[in-house]
């Protein structure tokens, strides 16, 4: 019989337990829309001739894998070198970000997850942080669980923040938008560029939806066992 897994619920102190086959596929039927942010026209930061588009999507497309052995149904906002209007001329940032918002709620999805890349004239600056919708209390916890289990790579020491994102705000869906390192640090932009860097950012990543995923499905267990009691 294979090893049980201890799996800690955030805040607190209680422990549960499930089999390695149970955690292998703990995504199962869950939806999640992965958003490699930018695209086309609009490439995000640019730094030492790397562009973020590009890297969002590299990420996205391995993030999308990683979820998907865990038995996630996974959509993406885009697979390609596009944003949202698919334009060859007169890009709208407006209407990129109305169409994103419009496809992400078309597939209602249960998470949603926003792939960002980090830049600031400040070369030292560096670390991944994690954003919420500064309104939602559900957002603020997914977020917490995602970026504690993603500064166990990181290291990052930036906490996670609330924010007015349009791609959070005006979604259904509830998601984060994950700012994975610094293209202008130097160092940080040589990981961010590495395949196996990247692997081992989207593992880290699951790891925490599939923390926060665990402690809700719980918690909605308990809830139905009280009402039937």
């Amino acid at each position: 019989m294979k090893r049980i897994f201890l799996i800690m619920i955030a805040f607190g102190v209680c422990f549960f337990e499930i089999s390695v086959d149970a955690y292998e596929k703990s995504l199962k039927n869950v939806k999640v829309v992965i958003d490699a942010g930018h695209g086309g026209f609009d490439n995000g930061a640019i730094e030492y001739g790397y562009y973020e588009d590009n890297i969002n999507l590299e990420i996205a497309l391995k993030m999308k894998d990683e979820l998907e052995k865990s038995g996630a149904k996974v959509y993406l906002t885009r697979d390609g070198d596009y944003d949202m209007t698919k334009r060859n001329h007169h890009y709208s940032k407006q209407d990129d970000m109305y169409l994103r918002v419009k496809k992400i709620d078309s597939y209602k999805c249960d998470y949603l997850l926003s792939i960002h890349q980090n830049a600031s004239g400040n070369r030292s600056a560096w670390g991944s942080q994690v954003f919420y919708y500064y309104r939602s209390k559900q957002g603020k916890a997914l977020a917490f669980d995602i970026d504690q289990s993603l500064k166990q790579l990181t290291n990052s020491r930036k906490p996670i923040s609330g924010c007015g994102f349009r791609v959070l705000r005006a979604t259904k869906t509830l998601g984060v938008l994950i700012e994975c390192g610094f293209l202008s640090n130097y160092n940080e932009c040589g990981q961010l560029r590495s395949k196996n860097y990247q692997k081992k950012l989207c593992q880290k990543v699951k790891e925490g939806l599939i923390k926060y995923h665990l402690r809700i499905m719980t918690q909605k267990k308990k809830k139905t066992a009280k009402i039937l009691q």
